[in-house]
């Protein structure tokens, strides 16, 4: 026989009544608080990237640095030295190309030479003779975040010969020209090599996103927990390229550690370092997110997200006024203070484990301590264990992943709302392995191993 609809909520209330004719006063022995697991020690996190120069770029760089005149520049007075002085100018633009592992340069160049046993030794309006020159060079980075060359005059073609003029005949002057320009060609080199390390400053690519790598990352914010990640080194590795671009790849150390604040955590940030040289650089990040959290965090949070708001369950014969947290046995512990069908304090413990699943940090097997299992009758099981097992395991989730993956995004946010976006971020696919969970003496470690793939690209210098 059915119950009529109108008399269910009758029926319900007589079978609340019931249950709650049948509550239970508990007051179980709480579960020592030792027995606890070795300290995880700090992780070095490493993030990897490519940095890359576009070879247009490079060459503006260059041929905006570069003096037009190579060798010879006149004194205050307008005039040079010597009684035989050789002036050497750019008659265009440096042209730079990659090739064989290294860079390599040309450019048209003029020379002068003054009027010998004069006393005007201003240089003629008229060249001597015009060629091209060509160099090469291997490039690398330098400590002090700069890249450098090693410009060697290679080889050079006519443009106009040299040549004199006497009583209508020529005279040439190629020898003379050829033993001058090989007298001076460590100057021109040196003056293509400064060029090159005046303009190409990395330290001021790399200082935004350093300086962004420290801000600390909102991990989840219903529990305020943050991310902080510190930087202390940066290794580069050697300098490829092909007709387009250079490249350099380079490793960010770093140490991570996380906070429960309600508000971002304020830290010092620390400057760049020096940039150390590596003959090899691993091209894949290496992220070990070591997090750890006091249980008077937790317990700060479950204050504000459990005990302003009373949770019910069991048809709103149980409710759970208080929870609370802390270690031992190598299990984190849950307090609960409950009334309705149970009118006392219960004992939970489970392992916290990572969820690769859902990224989010969580309690396995959430059950009963054996000391309230003891003061508990037989059949409360079936009346409310489950659901509130469920509701203590849903409290007591913290998502982690999906925000850490958000790293590499956010600091390019950050560039995109600065003045002229130049560097670009391509993030990779992240994987996310558990290494170890800890539970302390006050709180608890858990260490996170996120490997993936970060380019940095940099698209103007």
């Amino acid at each position: 026989m059915r119950t009529p609809t109108r008399l269910l909520p009758y029926f319900i209330g007589l079978c609340l009544l019931g249950l709650l004719a049948q509550c239970q006063k508990v007051q179980p022995q709480a579960p020592k608080a030792e027995g606890f697991d070795p300290l995880i020690p700090d992780q070095i996190s490493y993030l990897a990237g490519a940095i890359t120069f576009d070879l247009r770029e490079l060459e503006n760089k260059i041929n905006r640095e570069l003096d037009p005149v190579l060798v010879g520049k006149e004194t205050k007075d307008g005039k040079t030295k010597g009684i035989i002085s050789f002036r050497v100018k750019r008659l265009g633009p440096v042209h730079v190309e990659y090739s064989d592992q290294q860079v390599k340069l040309s450019a048209p160049l003029q020379m002068w030479l003054t009027r010998p046993f004069s006393r005007d030794t201003t240089p003629p309006k008229r060249p001597l003779c015009a060629l091209n020159v060509n160099f090469k060079s291997p490039i690398g980075v330098t400590p002090n975040w700069r890249l450098a060359s090693r410009t060697n005059f290679t080889d050079y073609t006519w443009i106009v010969k040299p040549e004199v003029h006497l009583l209508g005949g020529g005279i040439s002057l190629t020898r003379l020209v050829q033993n001058i320009l090989d007298k001076h060609k460590t100057a021109i080199e040196m003056a293509i090599d400064s060029a090159v390390h005046t303009e190409l400053r990395l330290d001021e690519m790399v200082k935004p996103i350093w300086r962004d790598l420290q801000s600390p990352l909102l991990i989840s914010e219903a529990y305020g927990l943050w991310l902080i990640p510190k930087p202390i080194s940066v290794m580069a590795g050697p300098v490829t390229g092909n007709n387009r671009q250079i490249t350099t790849h380079i490793r960010v150390a770093l140490e991570t550690q996380t906070e429960l604040k309600p508000k971002e955590p304020e830290h010092a940030k620390t400057p760049l370092p020096i940039l150390q040289k590596r003959e090899q650089v691993l091209e894949t990040s290496d992220l070990h997110v070591l997090s750890y959290i006091p249980y008077a965090d937790i317990n700060r949070m479950l204050a504000i997200t459990t005990n302003n708001k009373n949770k019910k369950l069991a048809l709103g014969s149980l409710t759970i006024h208080e929870v609370s947290v802390y270690g031992g046995q190598q299990s984190l512990i849950v307090k609960a203070n409950l009334s309705g069908l149970l009118d006392g304090t219960v004992y939970l413990r489970g392992r916290p484990i990572f969820d690769t699943l859902t990224n989010t940090l969580r309690v396995s097997n959430l059950d009963f301590d054996a000391e309230t299992w003891k003061v508990l009758s037989k059949d409360s099981n079936t009346v409310w264990h489950k659901g509130l097992r469920t509701l203590l395991e849903r409290l007591l989730t913290i998502p982690l992943g999906d925000d850490i993956a958000k790293l590499p995004a956010s600091i390019d946010k950050a560039f995109e709302k600065g003045p002229g976006k130049t560097t670009d971020l391509g993030i990779k696919t992240f994987r996310f392995v558990p290494q170890k969970i800890a539970i302390r003496p006050d709180g608890i470690q858990a260490l996170i191993n996120v490997q993936s793939k970060i380019g940095v690209k940099i698209n103007q210098l």
